[in-house]
This record gives structure tokens, C-alpha cells and sequence, in this order.
């Protein structure tokens, strides 16, 4: 986009007969970066940063135009309201004429090189069992995969085999899937290495590490060849761990979960400032859905909850009124579910648009909260996932957040299972936390307000 930017600033005064005019004046450095700043931020916000899905060319082109077009109006309300940065109208339109083809152009190219695997690393996978499965998931489907998989090495027990056939059957079908080969001669490995030309080597086994063929293993880091863990792997592609699949000592050894002094001054500072900044702004729409609420439905305008917070402390939310009043009276704690019956009709576009979270920058503010962490869950919960779920304790050794990594990644789920892909997408929070991350997270939840998604 830059690119494209100074291309037609340079044809508009190559035109002129002025080009001793680039980069100074009304062409200076600063105003030229204004149009790909806000260009790559329609782009984003039309989902065109996002390689995961695989998208049919007609869509791109469609999105591609949507997000300039967005992206201009953007500009001219900009130049509006700062006339000193205005390019000029020549620029604009040579901009536009620039821009758009080779965008579409460096998209062409990227998901073809994708497609025909050029950009990929060459990895052989030693392993079969749950995490070799859950890598090999990810892994079909993904079309920004940039991991190319040769060759599956599985190390199962042939007695095994005999007795469900099952380790086998699996690996065929990720061989199929993957256009990988399935090999057994482990032994070989060095050889396996060379025939597939391999460029890293992933060791997912399970607990099946007494079948591991060390000797042959260590001929090839000897050869230079890189080997990662399948946990640390699937970590680096799917921006989560697997909490059923990792073991303790990975944990203790794993880098990260750091906390200094400096980010933690960061991250509350940053939660003092918003959370000051959101309660002054949003208070006439604040007021503005108090009064709907009392027009709608009997009860209070605000409930608390109890909810548990840092170092499994107990604290109290406070948010909008979006159900009946004493919703849970005769059933108990309960998740909430599609299309809940318990929801009032404001309460169901607070909770869409999540209206229904204004007053929880008040327990930002108190320090009970963070507005980036795990989603603070009420005691019940936390004692019944904590009896079913790994490692769901330290989700605690934080504090809890208005939105977070799992919430902006993983959508709205009532179940045991939904519950342990957020806590896969919690504890990569936990271990990651930074001020980076944090704003990535406020980024995506602004997208998630404007177009739509996460939580009920």
C-alpha cells in the first residue's frame, strides 16, 4: 500500500514536471504514510488479513474493493477534519487505480504460493495418539498452513495394532489428508530425513517416549536438523496449548508465564486509563440503557454476581440487567443457552452488542478486574471444571478481564467441552501476556462490537 501510495504521487508529479516536490511539502514522509495506516485498517476490519479460511478469488475481489472504498471515505473524512494532511484529488484517484491491483495481485500470488506449498517447511512427524491427532486436525484445517508434513513415523506398539487396529487406520487417514507418507522404520530415521528432504522434525508421542528410537534421533540433530515437541508445535501455529495433552514438566519447563514489575505497572496503568476514559464516555449511552431496561421489564437496572477473581479471590460483577428478574430461582446456577428463554428483549440486544458490560469498567477501576484476562467465572463452575478440566486453576493467577484471548478467538459455549477450548486459549494468555497482546485483544474485540460474534 505504501508502495502504491508513492507510485501515484510520483506519477501525479511526474505529470507536473515536479518531482524535486517527493517527500517534501505537501508530499512529505508523514502525510504519504496516512493512506496504508488507514487502508490496512478497512482491510483488517474486512477480514482480509485472515489467510486461516480458504476464499474463493470473486470474494476477494468483492472484500478488496468494499475496503477501499471504506478506506477512501475514511481519508476524505480525515482530510476534512485536517485539511493540512490532504495528498490532493489526483492523488487520491491515481491511489486508488494503484492500490487495488496490486493488492489483488500480491493476494494471487501469496495464496498460490501457499497452495503449491512453496513457502512451507518440510516436517516429518514421529508419534501417533491424541496430540498427533490434535496437530494433524489443525493442521487439515487450515489453508495458511505453511507446514508441510512428508512423512508420518508411527512408533505404536504392532502388538497394539493387532488387538484394534486403530493407531494404523488413524495414521492412513492423516497420510490421505496430509499427502504424507506413513512409515514404520523409525530406525531409519536418518535416512527418512534425507529421502523427504525435512527441514524440522516434530516429536508427538504421547507417553509412548520409551518407543522413541534415541539413537537414530540424535544422528539427525547431529545433522543438524531441528526438533521441536509436539506441544510446543501445536502452540506455535494454533496461538493455544492443549490442556489435556501436556504434561507438568512441560509446563515447568516451558519459557514464559513471566510477570515483572514493569508489566504489571503497564497493564494497570492501561486499565486505570480506559476504564476512566470508557465510564466518561459511554455514560449517556449508559443512561440511555438504564432507561430501557426499567421500560422493559420489572427489577433492578444492575445485578452483581459473585465471581472468582486473581489468586482465586472472591469478588462481585456488576453489569446491565439482561434477564428476569431472579432468573435462576428455581433452576440453580446454569449456563446460559442459544436463544435463552431467561433473556428480556433488551437484554438481548445489550448482550448482542455488549451493552450489557458498561459498568464492568467500574470493577476495572476498583482493581478486581483487568479489561484483557480469562473470563472471571462464578464459584460454582470453577469448582465443578475444576474437578473435570487440567490445569484449570491457574487460569486464577491472573486477574479476570472484560475480554480476552478466548473470548475473541473461540465463540460463546454452554458445555464441558467449549469450556476446555477456552481454557486452551487461556493458558496461551497466560503464558504470552504482554502489553502487545493486550492491544491485539482490544483490536479484535472492537471488531467483534462491530461486526458481530463471541459471547451471549
Amino acid at each position: 500500500m505504501l508502495v502504491g501510495t508513492f507510485a501515484a504521487v510520483y506519477i501525479r508529479l511526474y505529470w507536473d514536471g515536479s518531482l524535486e516536490e517527493l517527500f517534501t511539502g505537501r508530499y512529505a514522509l508523514y502525510r504519504l504514510l496516512v493512506v496504508p495506516v488507514v487502508l490496512q485498517i478497512t482491510f483488517y476490519y474486512s477480514d482480509l488479513h485472515n489467510f486461516r479460511v480458504a476464499r474463493p478469488f470473486p470474494w476477494t475481489l468483492a472484500r478488496v474493493a468494499q475496503a477501499m472504498l471504506v478506506g477512501f471515505l475514511a481519508l476524505s473524512i480525515i482530510y476534512y477534519l485536517v485539511p493540512v494532511l490532504f495528498l490532493g484529488r489526483g492523488v487520491m484517484v491515481l491511489s486508488l487505480l494503484t492500490i487495488t491491483p496490486m493488492v489483488v495481485m500480491w493476494r494471487a500470488i501469496y495464496g498460490w504460493a501457499l497452495s503449491k506449498r512453496l513457502l512451507s517447511t518440510r516436517v516429518l512427524m514421529i508419534g501417533s495418539g491424541d496430540l498427533a491427532d490434535a496437530i494433524f486436525e489443525e493442521l487439515v484445517g487450515r489453508s495458511d498452513n505453511y507446514y508441510q508434513v512428508v512423512c508420518l513415523v508411527d512408533i505404536t506398539d504392532p502388538d497394539q495394532d493387532k488387538q484394534d487396529g486403530r493407531a494404523v487406520n488413524l495414521m492412513e487417514i492423516w497420510g490421505y489428508l496430509l499427502r504424507a507418507e506413513v512409515r514404520r522404520d523409525a530406525d531409519e530415521l536418518s535416512g527418512l530425513v534425507r529421502f523427504f528432504d525435512v527441514d524440522l522434525i516434530v516429536v508427538a508421542a504421547n507417553n509412548q517416549e520409551s518407543r522413541l528410537p534415541i539413537d537414530a534421533m540424535l544422528e539427525c540433530r547431529m545433522l543438524g536438523i531441528p526438533f521441536v515437541s509436539g506441544e510446543d508445535f501445536f502452540e506455535s501455529f494454533a496461538n493455544r496449548l492443549l490442556a489435556n495433552n501436556i504434561r507438568p514438566l512441560w509446563l515447568i519447563y516451558s519459557p514464559g508465564f513471566r510477570t515483572s514489575g514493569l508489566r504489571s505497572f503497564t497493564k494497570r496503568a492501561m486499565d486505570l486509563g480506559l476504564s476512566v476514559v470508557g465510564l466518561v464516555l459511554s455514560l449517556p449511552l449508559a443512561l440511555a440503557v438504564a432507561a430501557a431496561i426499567k421500560l422493559d421489564s420489572r427489577g433492578p437496572v444492575l445485578y452483581t454476581q459473585e465471581r472468582v477473581g486473581q489468586g482465586g479471590s472472591r469478588f462481585n460483577i456488576v453489569k446491565f440487567r439482561s434477564m428476569v428478574t431472579d432468573a435462576e430461582a428455581e433452576t440453580g446456577p446454569v449456563w446460559a443457552q442459544e436463544n435463552d428463554p431467561r433473556v428480556t428483549r433488551v437484554g438481548r440486544f445489550i448482550r448482542r452488542t455488549r451493552l450489557d458490560e458498561i459498568p464492568q469498567m467500574w470493577t476495572v477501576l476498583k482493581g478486581d478486574m483487568s479489561f484483557v484476562g480469562p473470563r472471571p467465572e462464578r464459584p460454582h463452575f470453577v469448582e465443578e471444571l475444576s474437578r473435570h478440566l487440567p490445569y484449570y486453576n491457574e487460569r486464577h493467577n491472573v486477574k479476570p478481564g472484560i475480554t480476552g484471548w478466548a473470548q475473541v478467538c473461540y465463540p460463546y459455549g454452554s458445555s464441558l467441552a467449549a469450556s476446555l477450548e477456552k481454557l486452551n486459549y487461556d493458558l496461551y494468555y497466560i503464558k504470552h501476556s504482554s502489553l502487545s497482546l493486550d492491544l491485539m485483544i482490544i483490536i479484535r474485540t472492537l471488531k467483534i462490537l462491530i461486526f458481530g460474534g463471541g459471547g451471549r
